[in-house]
């Protein structure tokens, strides 16, 4: 069984999961909290900065760990 298209798709999921995680972010903190998403646009506010956190720490962690994932996903395509 070939796995090329689906390792194919798993990379680009990975790749674009830096993009989509934002938000994916929003969504997620909206619904736990029960803060509406009208509040965030009320200036400067602490869900604001925790979202902005929680996001940079995410691009980090894909930093930190994108090497791995990529050669594991080229390790499984062979």
């Amino acid at each position: 069984m070939d796995n090329g298209l689906f390792i194919s798709f798993l990379s680009q999921c990975w790749r674009w999961s830096v993009f989509l995680m934002f938000p994916l972010l929003l969504w997620l903190y909206s619904q736990l909290r029960g803060v509406p998403l009208t509040e965030f646009d009320n200036g400067v506010n602490q869900h604001k900065w925790l979202i902005t956190l929680l996001y940079l720490l995410y691009v980090l962690l894909w930093l930190r760990f994108n090497r791995r994932v990529m050669a594991m996903l080229e390790q499984r395509r062979r």
